[in-house]
């Protein structure tokens, strides 16, 4: 199970487990969050395990944020730099850190 929300700062806040069985309600959630305005950070160093279906979606919207203009730094945590050197996309990935 994962948590999202936003903290004070209007950084989007990421904890928990990220896989394939909640991918859709993290994406509507994001998007949500995300279309409210031009937020350019998502805080996932809570994150303890990801999958490959939670890490696409990730890139999609990095992908489609840098297409539009609205670049998106994510900060990332142990279990996803693991994902990312897995699977050769870490520098797909800028550190806020």
């Amino acid at each position: 199970m994962f948590k999202i929300q936003e903290d004070n700062k209007g950084i989007i806040v990421i904890t928990g487990i990220l896989t394939i069985t909640n991918v859709e309600a993290l994406y509507s959630k994001l998007k949500e969050l995300y279309d409210e305005d031009a937020r350019a950070t998502i805080d996932c160093s809570g994150v303890t395990e990801i999958d490959m279906a939670a890490l696409q979606l990730f890139i999609a919207l990095k992908r489609s944020c840098s297409e539009t203009t609205r670049p998106i730094v994510y900060i990332t945590s142990p279990a996803i730099d693991e994902a990312l050197a897995l699977s050769g996309l870490k520098k797909l990935f800028l550190s806020a850190a």
